[in-house]
């Protein structure tokens, strides 16, 4: 009989079925809502690009980046909306690859509600890092507001790289070079320029505009996650009545920007 067939059954696979019905990725709801929100920065507030003279008095700066000179009211607003706005072109552009990539690379292994948990927690470690050492060093880590998704993009290589360690990916070094290496590399690479670049930053008392304590903190989360959360049910233990994460390997082997 054909009903006795996988695909002829009511709960079998649908061949029919419209894409639009089928959920979104994780990664894929998180980089249209940066790219949405970027569309309407450059609509609504094109003095929020962080390139421009008028920066610090656009809404952006004022309401959504985090602040590092002072702690408002709006902190724990500005923990969340900095995220996802950016800076200018190339800063949502470089963000915008990371997600894809990595996101995609990470997804199958902990799940859609759980990738989009760790998008945000990395982010706000990496703000409260950020906001730490503008506290304790203010004539150094203290300016611009903090904007970009480049802290929980490092949650997502810190996570990504702890899991597989040894997995090998190609990157282009300055957009140019194909390099191949292991994903470990890739940690212990990201985690020296961060540190390296803070040193820097304090010891030559000049900066880059690059909010790399915000990359350091979301990195550490990353690796906090694989090693303390990822297998005990990821942030989802943390919400009753929401399933566990549950680790899927298909693995072989063992103003300033964010």
């Amino acid at each position: 009989m054909l009903d006795d067939r996988p695909y002829m059954r009511p709960g079998g696979p649908s061949f029919g079925s419209s894409p639009m019905q089928q959920p979104w990725s994780g990664w894929a709801i998180l980089l249209t809502i940066n790219i949405v929100v970027f569309i309407l920065q450059i609509m609504v507030d094109p003095d929020s690009l962080a390139r421009s003279s008028k920066f610090s008095d656009s809404i952006v700066a004022k309401y959504l980046a985090l602040n590092t000179e002072a702690i408002t009211w709006l902190l724990p607003l500005q923990l969340i909306t900095y995220q996802f706005v950016h800076g200018g072109v190339w800063h949502i552009l470089a963000n915008a690859i990371g997600l894809f990539f990595i996101g995609r690379s990470l997804e199958p292994a902990i799940g859609r509600r759980e990738i989009i948990g760790v998008y945000l927690v990395s982010g706000v470690v990496g703000a409260l890092f950020q906001l730490s050492l503008a506290l304790i060093l203010p004539g150094h880590f203290a300016g611009l507001p903090v904007v970009g998704a480049s802290g929980a993009v490092l949650g997502f290589i810190g996570v990504l790289s702890r899991l597989y360690p040894q997995r090998e990916v190609f990157l282009l070094l300055f957009f140019v070079l194909p390099v191949r290496l292991k994903l470990n590399w890739v940690f212990w690479g990201s985690f020296a320029i961060a540190v390296s670049s803070i040193v820097i930053e304090i010891r030559s008392n000049t900066s880059d505009g690059t909010a790399h304590a915000t990359h350091l903190g979301g990195l550490l989360f990353g690796a906090f996650y694989v090693a303390a959360l990822v297998r005990r049910g990821g942030l989802m233990r943390f919400l009753p009545g929401l399933p566990k994460v549950r680790f899927v390997s298909g693995d072989s082997a063992k103003g300033t920007e964010a």
